[in-house]
């Protein structure tokens, strides 16, 4: 296991790790759907941070995701930021819900009896919240960059 360092190399790891999404929900493979699917919504959550300049632990800081959630929840308060046109209350608040379940669940696997079919719903919904979280956070990213791009040309 190697660390990427570059963004060649983050974007082919997104698309190879999408890809294992895809093959896992299609072959009902659900908890390695989960897997994925928590592991895709905090490199989103840690994206969004790096690209707003928020984003500053110390070396090997181990940073919750719940910690970077809140972070994004945060900057999206405030009405007149470009997080809160792109990140709603309503999507933090489900990220929040489903990451705590999951949670839940993985900790109850051999405690409960826990069916193929609550596991199905459950990476469904991951699903659907990792698609409109990546939306969000590529759409945020790029405006960022605009931005950047619009203050360089008029300041050069």
């Amino acid at each position: 296991m190697e660390q990427i360092t570059n963004n060649m190399q983050k974007y082919l790891n997104y698309r190879e790790q999408v890809g294992r999404l895809k093959k896992a929900l299609s072959n009902q493979f659900y908890l390695e759907s989960i897997f994925i699917e928590y592991a895709i919504m905090e490199d989103r959550l840690e994206s969004i941070l790096r690209h707003s300049g928020k984003w500053n632990p110390k070396p090997n800081q181990f940073v919750s995701i719940d910690a970077k959630r809140k972070k994004v929840a945060k900057l999206a308060e405030e009405k007149r930021s470009l997080a809160h046109k792109y990140f709603s209350a309503e999507l933090t608040n489900d990220i929040e819900q489903w990451t705590f379940s999951r949670n839940q669940l993985i900790h109850a696997l051999m405690k409960n009896s826990i069916h193929t079919e609550d596991l199905s719903a459950f990476a469904l919904e991951g699903e659907k919240i990792v698609k409109l979280l990546c939306n969000k956070t590529t759409l945020y990213n790029r405006a960022l960059e605009r931005i950047a791009n619009n203050k360089e040309t008029n300041n050069g």
